[in-house]
């Protein structure tokens, strides 16, 4: 459905309308949650390209393709490909959309999680932190969002070594994932995995 509603819109919009663009970006979701990464990976190019032409580099959608593609590269493993998109997204996003805008909490807690794969501990670290400060305040204590925040930072703290600061998060993440997704949601497996 998503092919014919791309093809369509090709034919009918033509290939730079805000709406091809966003079925390219719907497409390329679906063959990434699919596993088909090497599929979707052109299509959130042709996606970034096409609304950077079209609505400009600091629009909301050019800024959630740039972190899509961003998205996509790290799970190829092509970590430093990504960093710049995922920097550019979350500069973007605070900018347009301000420090507490609920797309730019999601690009700190995506660069944060990057840089920690890079290693780059000491730099995560306030990203992480100011993620789930963000997200305790807009979305609140027990929102899903606020919950992977929570695991986050507690996951840096364990790797640094925290572990009297990382074990509280720990135990708030889990009885919050069983509170609101259930005891064998796979996030609340996660929080029990990290405890």
């Amino acid at each position: 459905l998503l092919r014919a509603a791309l093809e369509g819109s090709r034919e009918v919009l033509g290939e730079r309308h805000p709406s091809t663009l966003t079925s390219m970006g719907n497409l390329g979701s679906l063959l990434e949650d699919q596993g088909k990464l090497g599929e979707a990976e052109p299509l959130y190019r042709a996606a970034l390209e096409g609304s950077r032409e079209v609505l400009g580099e600091r629009h909301p959608h050019t800024l959630a393709s740039m972190n899509n593609l961003a998205l996509l590269l790290k799970d190829q493993g092509k970590l430093g490909e990504a960093e710049p998109l995922y920097r550019a997204a979350l500069e973007g996003r605070r900018e347009v959309l301000g420090e507490r805008h609920p797309d730019t909490l999601i690009s700190m807690n995506n660069l944060a999680v990057l840089l920690k794969d890079q290693g780059k501990l000491g730099e995560a670290e306030p990203l992480f932190r100011a993620a789930l400060e963000g997200r305790r305040e807009v979305l609140g204590e027990r929102h899903p969002d606020t919950l992977i925040s929570m695991n986050n930072l507690a996951s840096l703290l364990q790797v640094q070594g925290k572990l009297g600061e990382a074990e509280p998060l720990c135990r708030a993440a889990l009885e919050g994932n069983r509170e609101v997704l259930g005891e064998r949601h796979p996030d609340t497996l996660t929080s029990m995995n990290n405890l």
